[in-house]
C-alpha cells in the first residue's frame, strides 16, 4: 500500500506553525503550537492557554484557564467573523495565520499609539474607556472614525498608551478664554427653543453658536454637531471656555460652556434663563458625555 502526501497541506501546516511561533509569550507554550487544531472541549493546557492569552490581548473576554470552553468558543467565533474567516469556532491554519499577521501590526504593545481592543456585545465607548483605564476623550481622540452610537461588534479600537493620552490633551485655546470671558455678559437671557439671539432668547446650542459668531468663529448650530467639532478633552483637564456636552435624549443633545471650578454656563430649558450650573449636580453628572476644545 502506497501512502500519498498532499504537499500543499504539509507546507500549509508548516507555514501555520512557523507563522504563529511569534505568538508565543516568553516562557509559555511549546514548538508545536499552531500545528494542533483547537476546538470546543480542547483541554491542552499549553496550546489553549496561549490562544486565550492572545485573545485577551486583543480585548476578548476569556479566562486564561487552558480549557476551550464556551467563552473561548465565543471569542474565537467573534475573532473569525471580524477578520473575514469562516466562523467555525475551530482554530486551525487560517485562524492561526490571521493571528500571526496581526502580531506584526496591531497586537498589544506593537502600535505606538497603544494596544488593540475588539468591540464586543454590550460595549460602549464609556464602558471600554472605564475597563481599559483611559479617559473617554483620549479614547475618542485615538479613534476619530468611530461613531459612539454605531459601535460594531468585532470592530477594532486603539486603546491609547499613557504617552498618547498625555499628548492628546491640547493647551488651552485663546478662543476658549475669550468665550469664558464673554459668556457671563449674557446671564439672565431667557430660554427660547431655537433661539440664537439675546434680543429674542437662547437655547443651549444657540448660546454657543451666537458667542462663537461674536468672536468670529463659525460653529455648527446644534449641540450634536458641535459635539463633533474641536478636540476631545478629559474631564480632569477641563479649562474655562471648553464646551461640555450631556446626553438628555439618547445623544449629545445639550451643551454648556465650562467656566472653571466645576461650573458651566448654559441656556437650560423652558421657563429658565441663561445661568450657571454645576457639573456636580447629580442630573448633569449622570448625563455628562464629554468635552470639546475649540480653536
Amino acid at each position: 500500500m502506497r501512502l500519498r502526501f498532499d504537499r500543499n497541506r504539509v507546507s500549509g501546516a508548516l507555514m501555520g506553525g512557523a507563522l504563529v511561533a511569534m505568538l508565543l509569550p516568553a516562557g509559555i507554550g511549546h514548538a508545536a503550537f499552531g500545528q494542533k487544531v483547537l476546538r470546543y472541549g480542547s483541554q491542552d493546557h499549553r496550546d489553549v492557554r496561549v490562544l486565550q492569552l492572545k485573545l485577551r490581548d486583543m480585548g476578548y473576554r476569556v479566562n486564561e484557564d487552558g480549557y476551550f470552553g464556551l467563552a473561548t468558543l465565543a471569542a474565537v467565533k467573534a475573532f473569525q467573523k471580524a477578520h473575514g474567516l469562516p466562523t467555525t469556532g475551530v482554530v486551525a491554519n487560517y485562524t492561526f495565520r490571521e493571528f500571526a499577521v496581526l502580531s506584526h501590526g496591531v497586537s498589544r504593545g506593537s502600535d505606538p499609539r497603544g494596544s488593540l481592543y475588539v468591540v464586543q456585545a454590550g460595549d460602549t465607548l464609556s464602558s471600554i474607556a472605564s475597563s481599559q483605564g483611559v479617559p473617554l476623550a483620549a479614547l475618542e481622540a485615538a479613534n476619530p472614525s468611530i461613531n459612539a452610537g454605531t459601535l460594531q461588534i468585532g470592530a477594532s479600537l486603539v486603546i491609547p498608551s499613557a504617552e498618547a493620552v498625555a499628548a492628546s490633551v491640547p493647551s488651552p485655546s485663546n478662543f476658549g478664554a475669550e468665550l469664558a470671558a464673554l459668556a457671563p455678559k449674557y446671564l439672565g437671557v431667557r430660554y427660547v427653543f431655537g433661539g440664537a439671539d439675546p434680543s429674542y432668547g437662547f437655547d443651549c446650542s444657540g448660546l454657543v453658536w451666537y458667542l462663537g459668531h461674536v468672536l468670529g468663529v463659525t460653529l455648527p448650530r446644534t449641540a450634536s454637531a458641535q459635539f463633533m467639532t474641536g478636540t476631545p478633552i478629559p474631564r480632569a483637564d477641563l479649562e474655562p471656555g471648553d464646551l461640555v456636552f450631556f446626553d438628555t435624549e439618547g445623544y449629545a443633545s445639550h451643551v454648556g460652556i465650562y467656566m472653571g471650578d466645576g461650573e458651566f454656563i448654559q441656556a437650560e430649558n423652558w421657563g429658565t434663563v441663561t445661568q450657571y450650573s454645576s457639573l456636580a449636580n447629580p442630573y448633569w453628572s449622570e448625563r455628562y458625555m464629554g468635552a470639546r476644545r475649540i480653536y
